[in-house]
């Protein structure tokens, strides 16, 4: 094992957007032997949870008996969240959250380059318009299993308001600009190498944390891929026209060739 622990807190943590694959990651990371895990997967201190302070933070990194210990939370990479009682709760506003004022919303880049110089971090990253049309299902899914179907508003009109921030988790380009100014070596991994090669996929992500790239971890596991229809045209016409520059740029930032992202909107 290459990387060092640090004495206290987290030495790796994983940002990025919902319907990517991390909790598919999450669970490769769990089983090598050199990694703690955080059995909660999102703490969400940084977007949620900030208020218990550092202390409750450290404390799911505190029995690493020589491992590097991590966790990762897709929604740190858009902190701190815009207009919170509108969005997170869409599309109606939760009053009673609004109560909650007082509670400090940090930029959770800030806070981990503060805290934990060192820091590795990283993101996975997904065609933004597949990912949004997944995330949009996921929402959609959720809001009938729970009886508030009456509540279900149409792809179109969830992305045009950013209804859960399911438009801005899209926009990687911004993001990984913003992140990179705090941590220039940021780890960037993309779903499609996951879905076409899983072992390649895990020694990359072990690489990247330098821990023994010799572990084989489990990967045959169902990539957490949930079951709806096809996109319609003008649902593809209207997420690819938004997120076209942002992939182009993103693809200059990387030096991916992520045109296949957009083969659907011709």
């Amino acid at each position: 094992m290459n990387s060092t622990p640090r004495e206290v807190g987290p030495d790796f943590v994983g940002v990025g957007s919902q319907k990517c694959g991390t909790t598919w990651l999450a669970a490769v990371l769990a089983q090598h032997p050199e990694i703690l895990f955080s059995k909660s997967k999102e703490i969400g201190f940084f977007s949620t949870e900030f208020h218990r302070g550092y202390k409750w933070y450290n404390s799911h990194f505190a029995e690493k008996n020589g491992r590097i210990a991590g966790e990762i939370s897709v929604n740190y990479a858009y902190t701190p969240r815009p207009d919170p009682s509108r969005k997170q709760f869409y599309p109606k506003r939760n009053y009673r959250n609004e109560l909650l004022f007082w509670r400090k919303r940090p930029s959770a880049r800030d806070e981990m380059l503060k805290h934990y110089p060192g820091l590795k971090v990283f993101m996975m990253l997904r065609n933004p318009i597949d990912r949004a049309w997944s995330h949009y299902w996921y929402w959609r899914n959720r809001k009938e299993r729970i009886g508030k179907a009456k509540s279900v508003v149409p792809f179109a009109q969830m992305f045009n308001e950013d209804g859960r921030w399911i438009r801005l988790q899209g926009e990687y380009a911004t993001l990984l600009t913003y992140w990179r100014e705090a941590f220039p070596d940021m780890g960037v991994f993309f779903y499609d190498d996951l879905v076409n090669d899983p072992e390649r996929f895990a020694k990359d992500a072990f690489r990247f944390l330098e821990v023994s790239e010799d572990f084989i971890p489990k990967v045959a596991m169902r990539v957490n891929k949930g079951s709806y229809p096809d996109m319609d045209e003008a649902d593809v016409r209207l997420a690819a026209n938004y997120y076209r520059p942002q992939i182009e740029r993103l693809g200059k930032m990387t030096g991916r060739d992520l045109s296949h992202w957009l083969k659907s909107e011709d």
